[in-house]
């Protein structure tokens, strides 16, 4: 079904790229060149950018064979049947929720960089770690706000998508072009990071791993997608995802230049907010340093929107398709023109975005490293599903086909599994139970909406079941 208006080309990278670049370059930094050092952590951002890629064109060919399916749920529905695709549907709403519930805890924290008496008194205290007054206040008042923008329907949420896209791209641009021309190159030294126990290799290693988690991002592409302008060409998806792609390897590259010639590397180290620093600090400069604030909150509005955006979606399609609760399936009139907006589906991811949220900075962290794990599975399905549709429907139309056969379809497969692997390990890194109750108590609920879902399921066919799911209807 067409919809217009809708989201042009420009639109689908705004969100694409919205939701990549988010408020790591700015706490994480730091971390990246101490582990690698300059030059290492580029290698290690340019390998993952790779990685990502190849993910990013399987979602490419799956988005353009099923444009108005509900997005990687649809694609698994398709190649494995309906109760995977519930399973994956069911741990995406828990990691988009999760995402928000970070968002929540930092865009207070970078707000209170700049104004520290916006923290308040402490009204309590959880996981061993205190939550101040402003941290609830400014989180719920972010949560209203990105939430009344969903509600309001496709055309605010795409203005407001792409305003905050491009005013990062251009403050991106000062930023990181001011701290070239005033920065010291010998900061730069040594270019790979120097370990007493290990080599250089390991420290590039170390970051390689993690860059894939950075570049996350393609399951929201395929909800903006189901609300596409009339005319947009669904050839143009792979390259959508290699401009998003690239373009955000030149941002963390260009975060990763500035920082490392800003400041010196023990001082960057001890930052917590490493742009923040080598700008105000390190540079001298303060207004570059409140303009990186000034980007890390548009990154953190940008990736809010796209993941409460995706998140309502995939729950409502899986209420309409009978693999949940039906009161999820309810929406609010569509405006002329406009999709409906998943109204019961948009209130309560952020409902789970405060609830997440209020646990305090200490618990967030563990709740978004254990909720990326199922994302990472959802990547690996659907890079398998891609080849398993190839062979069993090889006639289907494919709008876009990834190139050279099967061969980067199988390689996209095995570095989802290799990503699958780390993922399982730095969560358990984490260490603490909090991640692991939630994992079980969110499949214990999954489980109980199945069942509870069961006499609205049996009153559709699987035709139809399929249909909801693969035409988002």
């Amino acid at each position: 079904m067409k919809r217009s208006p809708g989201l042009g080309p420009f639109q689908l990278f705004t969100v694409l790229f919205g939701t990549i670049i988010g408020v790591a370059w700015i706490v994480a930094t730091g971390l990246w060149i101490n582990e690698a050092g300059p030059a290492g952590a580029l290698l290690a951002f340019g390998v993952g950018a790779l990685i990502m890629w190849l993910i990013g064109l399987c979602f490419a060919e799956m988005m353009a064979m099923f444009p108005d399916a509900n997005g990687s749920m649809a694609y698994v529905f398709e190649a494995f049947g309906e109760r995977a695709a519930a399973a994956a549907g069911w741990f995406l709403v828990l990691m988009y929720a999760a995402t928000c519930g970070w968002y929540f805890v930092t865009i207070a924290w970078l707000l209170e960089t700049v104004l520290p008496a916006l923290g308040g008194p402490v009204v309590y205290e959880a996981f061993a770690g205190q939550v101040r007054l402003g941290d609830v206040l400014l989180g719920l008042g972010g949560v209203v706000a990105i939430t009344i923008v969903n509600l309001r329907g496709v055309g605010p949420r795409a203005v407001f998508q792409d305003a905050l896209v491009v005013m990062k791209i251009v403050i991106g641009i000062t930023l990181f072009g001011c701290a070239l021309l005033l920065g010291r190159s010998e900061y730069l030294n040594p270019l790979f990071a120097v370990q007493e126990t290990a080599p250089a290799w390991i420290g590039v290693l170390s970051v390689a791993v993690m860059t894939p988690f950075f570049f996350a991002g393609f399951d929201v592409l395929p909800q903006a997608v189901r609300d596409r302008r009339p005319g947009v060409r669904l050839q143009s998806l792979g390259a959508i995802v290699g401009l998003a792609t690239a373009g955000a390897f030149v941002f963390y590259g260009g975060a990763i230049l500035a920082a490392a010639v800003s400041m010196e590397r023990s001082a960057l180290q001890a930052s917590t907010l490493p742009i923040f620093s080598a700008f105000k600090e390190g540079l001298g400069q303060p207004w570059l340093a409140y303009l990186a604030i000034l980007a890390g909150i548009s990154g953190i509005l940008t990736g809010w929107n796209a993941n409460l955006m995706s998140g309502a979606r995939v729950l409502q399609g899986m209420a309409r398709a009978g693999v949940t609760l039906p009161f999820f399936a309810h929406e609010r009139p569509p405006r002329a023109g406009e999709p409906p907006v998943p109204l019961r589906a948009t209130l309560f991811i952020s409902a789970l975005a405060v609830a997440m949220g209020l646990l305090g900075r200490n618990a967030l962290g563990p709740i978004v490293d254990m909720a990326a794990v199922p994302l990472l599975v959802v990547f690996a399905l659907v890079c398998t599903g891609l080849i398993k549709l190839r062979r069993l429907r090889p006639n289907d139309a494919r709008p876009y086909r990834v190139s050279e056969g099967t061969l980067l379809p199988w390689l996209a497969v095995a570095l989802s599994i290799g990503l699958i692997a780390a993922g399982i390990v730095t969560a358990l890194a984490g260490g603490g139970l909090l991640q692991w109750i939630l994992m079980l108590l969110w499949a214990f609920a999954g489980a109980l909406f199945w069942h509870l879902a069961a006499s609205h399921r049996n009153s559709l066919d699987v035709e139809e079941r399929k249909l909801r799911v693969l035409q988002g209807e």
